[in-house]
């Protein structure tokens, strides 16, 4: 399957780009963006933080009732997005933490 490049702009936590040098985008790929995933795992270019937590992985997921993360790939804009990130329970358990919304979009194609 190939890979998809992505951006995924975080709209809250509002400070998120403070916490992260300044930008609140993340880029990376996802091999999974067809109709068939209704959320897509992204790897990102560049480790984000939140708090203590340093993760290099998101899934995203659709944000509104009806709509599905493959919207993205129509090319019209933004497609509103719920954003995970793993997390370790004390047990050392990973889970998907849900801690963010914001936007995805298509990667514009390198020259």
């Amino acid at each position: 399957m190939p890979k998809m490049r992505l951006i995924v702009h975080v709209a809250e936590p509002f400070d998120f780009g403070r916490l992260n040098g300044g930008n609140p985008d993340l880029t990376g790929w996802t091999a999974q963006a067809t109709p068939a995933y209704s959320d897509w795992v992204v790897h990102l270019d560049r480790p984000a933080q939140i708090g203590d937590d340093e993760f290099d992985k998101i899934k995203i997921s659709s944000r509104y009732a009806g709509e599905t993360v493959s919207k993205v790939l129509d090319g019209f804009g933004f497609t509103a997005v719920n954003i995970q990130y793993p997390r370790k329970e004390e047990g050392g358990r990973l889970y998907w933490h849900f801690a963010m919304v914001g936007n995805v979009l298509l990667a514009p194609e390198k020259d």
